[in-house]
């Protein structure tokens, strides 16, 4: 599964003694999940002496053989993060698991929007630009786009901005990053938007591994509710790996029978490893400019079993004056049904805003280690 990409997970025999034992002299894992089928005060017993080798931090998930509501309470009143008889199922376990780091980190961590083309020329970073914009405006909160087209980026001149530093630059010192070295990287626009651009000119041999991308990435999320990322038209190694892990994933087709094909390829390469629960946006950019050979959104539906979430009109008189003055066009032509498609798409993928404050789930067996 998407959530689990970079888990490592250790299985050993034993039930809760083993447990104990082993606790004793390792780490505590972020998530231990431990089978007995001890129960009455030999259960207590045992969770006792779990809770002292158990580090408060981790989520512990106990499977036993009671199917007891009042027994359920108590164990999640001490502090356990889950309670399962022996007949629970692997994907039930996989999104108990999923559900609670979704949860810890959502007052966390920000949420990614990622923006890739079905194919080069359809307007991908276009819509990534407009769309970070638009979702700065209409959660008036703070967003980072960051231009991952490292050969022909334009995120900062669409913006009109003057860039000295790069992504390239953070990228190559991952050990130093912090939120004030990333803010040197980033292109102020206005109170909200700030920009991560490519470099400006040609020549580097520029590349991205995936160590230095996660620091990256775990870093800006910190800083910003909301993250975009435009993609380069290109399949490698960390550009599948963010299309994996985001959680929207946002492909811009143009409405011909070739785009039809690639953005068949992309879903049916990144159905997998996203999983269900992980939206795949489609946006037709564009429709209207070849209107008697052009396919329809019904054909795209029919091959993706999925509608457009956005359809842009071919309008080149007001995304042509929006790039000119280096602004987006919900500034130049808001009402146009370009500006109302964007407003629509960033609205989706804005997801179900994060609330700030919202307390903490106690921590495994804080009841006991609070009691002794």
């Amino acid at each position: 599964m998407r959530a689990f990409s970079h888990s490592k997970i250790a299985v050993n025999t034993g039930g809760l003694a083993e447990s104990i034992s082993y606790l004793a002299t390792n780490e505590t894992p972020q998530i231990l999940i431990v089978e007995t089928d001890a129960t009455g005060d030999d259960l207590y017993q045992a969770l006792e002496g779990l809770a002292e080798v158990c580090s408060p931090d981790s989520k512990v998930i106990l499977i036993g053989p009671e199917n007891d509501i009042d027994l359920y309470r108590q164990l999640l009143g001490m502090g356990l993060s889950e309670y399962f008889t022996s007949n629970i199922t692997a994907q039930q376990m996989a999104e108990t698991i999923e559900g609670m780091f979704t949860e810890a980190d959502a007052t966390q961590l920000g949420r990614v929007i990622a923006f890739v083309g079905a194919r080069g020329g359809v307007g991908s970073s276009t819509m990534a630009a407009n769309t970070a914009y638009v979702l700065s405006k209409q959660q008036d909160d703070n967003v980072i786009l960051i231009d991952m087209d490292l050969a022909f980026g334009t995120a900062a001149l669409s913006f009109n901005l003057q860039q000295k530093q790069s992504l390239v630059d953070a990228l190559a010192q991952p050990g130093r990053l912090d939120d004030v070295l990333m803010a040197r990287f980033m292109l102020k626009y206005d109170d909200h938007l700030s920009v991560v651009p490519s470099p400006a000119n040609l020549g580097g041999n520029y590349s991205i591994d995936l160590e230095p991308l996660e620091v990256l990435m775990k870093l800006v999320r910190q800083m910003s509710p909301y993250v975009v990322l435009d993609l380069p038209h290109q399949w490698t190694p960390w550009v599948s790996e963010v299309m994996a892990d985001v959680n929207e994933l946002v492909i811009t087709a143009y409405p011909d029978l070739i785009s039809l094909r690639e953005t068949k390829n992309l879903y049916d390469a990144i159905a997998h490893p996203r999983g269900d629960s992980a939206p795949t946006r489609l946006v037709l950019n564009r429709v209207g400019l070849a209107k008697k050979v052009e396919l329809t959104a019904k054909d795209f539906e029919g091959a993706l079993s999925a509608a457009p979430d956005a359809i842009i009109p071919f309008d080149p008189a007001n995304f042509g004056t929006a790039l000119n003055n280096g602004q987006m066009i919900i500034q130049t032509a808001k009402n146009c049904k370009a500006s109302q498609q964007i407003g629509r798409l960033a609205t989706l993928v804005a997801g179900k805003k994060n609330k700030k404050g919202k307390g903490a789930k106690k921590s495994a067996f804080s009841f006991l280690k609070s009691t002794g």
